[in-house]
């Protein structure tokens, strides 16, 4: 029932165009769709319902093109917090993506669809609190002609999209046996085994023919020292302005790269008084990191971390990397 609600408030709430909307809600987004001052922004959110309902607000994301990108229902109006139907929309107007959230976490039935409005699948997807992570069973799969290939779980699937590529069998939902794929980003071919949907180990093959036997399909880039050493460090070395009753937060991107090194710092947003220059400082003087991993193969991994300042205090806080941490991901987490 609560679901069926939420999915016509979703529906129901008048269009406005995005010329109309005032700045305190709409906001400019990145390519990790978080908040941005750049001028090179990627998507616009806007946030509906912020007089009418304090505790629900529909949340409406465009690309740059002004075409609609998602629409969703959020708790939190400052960022998502999703409960109930989302809709994800492919640029060219057609209908991506349907799933459903319960506290933030995917829940239920998720169908995809190919950009030319075919069906592509249909997955079950249940959040496991106690390992924290996704339970995916893959029910029904449909090739980009239309001719389905997987029946209520059993069959032979071929998943893809612009990261990956991968094909095998599936018996109850589950990945079974043998799967072989490509990682596009990485450029790498890997072949991997599965148990009842339970990835057991794996091999990759780069350009070079180089091997990468792998029991984890990913593996986090973390500080030589451990993150707590990375806080403190950040913590000791940020120097606060001395400006009465500054507060906010800052938003920093950066990429640890094969190697371990940090590059390609962003400032996402900051507070002014070159608070945003000096976060980069503070973390780019921690030194290098343990590169991570995708299936074997040092990997690319961009991480995105908010500093929260308060000068009334004189103090600061840093609050870790966010949700949309390790976003260059060479696996599809549906799969």
């Amino acid at each position: 029932m609560q679901t069926i609600l939420l999915f016509l408030a979703l529906f129901c709430v008048p269009k406005i165009c995005i010329s109309q909307i005032i700045k305190p809600t709409r906001f400019n987004l990145d390519s990790l769709h978080n908040p941005t001052n750049r001028t090179d922004y990627k998507y616009i959110r806007v946030v509906e319902n912020y007089d009418n309902d304090p505790k629900l607000f529909i949340f409406t994301e465009y690309y740059r093109s002004e075409k609609i990108c998602m629409k969703a229902i959020s708790t939190n109006k400052d960022k998502p917090n999703f409960v109930g139907p989302r809709f994800d929309y492919y640029e060219n107007g057609n209908k991506k993506q349907q799933s459903n959230y319960v506290d933030n976490k995917l829940n239920g039935l998720q169908i995809d669809w190919y950009d030319n409005n075919v069906k592509k699948s249909e997955k079950e997807i249940t959040w496991d609190s106690k390992n924290k992570d996704y339970t995916i069973r893959i029910l029904q799969y449909y090739n980009p002609e239309g001719t389905q290939t997987l029946i209520d779980g059993n069959g032979e699937c071929e998943l893809s999209d612009d990261k990956i590529f991968e094909k095998g069998k599936l018996k109850n939902g589950k990945k079974q046996g043998v799967w072989e794929g490509k990682d596009l980003i990485g450029k790498f071919s890997f072949t991997e085994i599965y148990n009842d949907g339970i990835f057991v180990s794996g091999i990759s093959s780069d350009e070079n023919n180089t091997k990468y036997p792998y029991k984890e399909l990913m593996m986090k880039p973390t500080p030589e020292k451990g993150m707590a050493d990375f806080y403190r460090h950040i913590a000791r070395n940020f120097r606060t302005p001395k400006v009465q009753g500054l507060q906010g937060k800052i938003y920093i991107t950066f990429v640890v790269d094969k190697e371990g090194n940090l590059t390609d710092y962003k400032i996402l947003r900051d507070i002014g008084y070159q608070t945003g220059a000096e976060g980069i400082k503070a973390i780019a003087s921690y030194g290098k990191w343990i590169p991570g991993k995708t299936r074997g193969v040092p990997a690319k991994v961009l991480y995105s971390i908010p500093i929260a300042v308060k000068t009334t205090s004189g103090n600061f806080q840093n609050q870790g990397p966010s949700d949309e941490s390790e976003i260059l991901r060479n696996t599809n987490p549906n799969w």
